[in-house]
C-alpha cells in the first residue's frame, strides 16, 4: 500500500522511513485496525455496511483525482454512481452462484491489470487516458472490494478478520524484509521502492495466518492445504492491487491518493492491496466450500 517514493508497503522497500512517518503510520494503522476488528466481530452487517460506505465515498473522491474528475459536479456524480452500483449489486446478488459470476469477471479483470503493470514496466503503458474509462476502472476496483468485505462479514466474520490479518501481516512482513534485505527492485518503472525481497517476506508471512485460521475452522488436512494455497494466492493478489494503484498514481502524477490518513496518505493508499485480495479471497472461499 505504499507509494513508490515511500519505504513501506505491501511488497516492501529498500529505502528507510523517517521515524515520525513510521510512528504516524503505526498509530493510524492501530486505531483503524482496532476499530475494524471490533466492528467485524461485534457489529451487525448493516452497521458494517454503513461504516464501509464512508470509506467507499472517500475512496471514490480520491479516485476522481486519479481519473481527472475535478469539478464538484463531476465528483458528486461519480460518488453517487459508485454508491448506486455498489448498493444495487448488494441487493441484486444475494446467491453465491450469482456472486461467483461477478467474481469470475473480477478475477479476469485483475489478470488484465497484472498484464498492464508488466507492460508498463517494459515501457509500454496501456492504461486509458479517458477520464470515463479511468472512472470505470474505479468501479472495477472499489465496488467488488466493498461487496466482498460485506459478503465475507455476512458469511463468516472470522474469515473476514482472517483476510484482514493476512493482508496486514503481509504488509508488515514486506516492510521489514524489504527494508532490511531489499536490493533487487520488483518493478522500478511502476513503483521504484518495492523489492522482490518484500514480496518473499509477504508470501512467507501467509502461513502464520493460514494455518491457525484453518485449524480454528477445523478444516481437514486436504482442505487446510488448499486453504493455505488460497492464502498465498491472496497475498500475491494484494501485490498486484498495490502495483496497479501505483501505476495509476504515476499516470496521474501524484505521490499519494490523498492525505486523510497520517502516515498512509489516502484511503486508496490503505486499501490498494485489498482491492484485489478481498474479492479473490472470497471467490476462492466460495469454490472451496462448494467442493467440500
Amino acid at each position: 500500500m505504499a507509494h513508490p517514493d515511500r519505504s513501506a508497503g505491501a511488497v516492501g522497500s529498500a529505502a528507510a522511513t523517517k521515524p515520525g512517518g513510521l510512528r504516524a503510520r503505526l498509530l493510524t494503522a492501530g486505531f483503524l485496525g482496532g476499530a475494524l476488528v471490533l466492528l467485524t466481530l461485534f457489529g451487525s452487517v448493516t452497521v458494517f455496511a454503513a461504516v464501509l460506505v464512508i470509506f467507499l465515498v472517500l475512496a471514490a473522491l480520491e479516485w476522481c483525482q486519479l481519473a481527472g474528475w475535478f469539478t464538484p459536479t463531476a465528483r458528486a456524480a461519480y460518488v453517487a454512481s459508485t454508491l448506486l452500483i455498489s448498493v444495487g449489486l448488494w441487493f441484486g446478488l444475494r446467491e453465491p452462484a450469482a456472486q461467483r459470476v461477478l467474481l469470475m469477471l473480477v478475477a479476469g479483470g485483475w489478470a488484465a491489470a497484472l498484464v498492464s503493470v508488466c507492460l508498463a514496466e517494459r515501457g509500454h503503458p496501456v492504461l486509458p487516458a479517458s477520464r470515463f474509462a479511468l472512472g470505470a476502472l474505479g468501479w472495477f476496483a472499489l465496488v467488488p472490494l466493498w461487496l466482498s468485505l460485506l459478503w465475507l462479514k455476512a458469511y463468516d466474520p472470522h474469515l473476514l478478520l482472517g483476510l484482514l490479518a493476512l493482508v496486514w501481516l503481509a504488509d508488515t512482513a514486506a516492510y521489514f524484509t524489504g527494508r532490511r534485505w531489499g536490493r533487487r527492485k520488483l518493478a522500478p518503472r511502476v513503483s521504484p521502492g518495492k523489492t522482490w525481497m518484500g514480496v518473499f517476506g509477504a508470501l512467507g508471512a501467509a502461513p502464520l495466518v493460514a494455518v491457525p485460521l484453518g485449524l480454528a475452522k477445523d478444516y481437514p488436512a486436504s482442505v487446510l492445504l488448499t486453504f493455505g494455497g488460497l492464502c498465498l494466492f491472496t497475498v500475491a493478489a494484494s501485490v498486484v492491487g498495490d502495483l496497479f494503484e501505483s501505476q495509476l498514481k504515476r499516470q496521474a502524477g501524484v505521490k499519494d491518493s490523498g492525505t486523510i490518513l497520517p502516515g498512509h496518505g489516502g484511503v486508496l493508499d490503505r486499501v490498494d492491496s485489498l482491492t484485489a485480495a478481498a474479492p479473490l479471497f472470497y471467490w476462492g472461499m466460495i469454490l472451496l466450500v462448494t467442493r467440500t
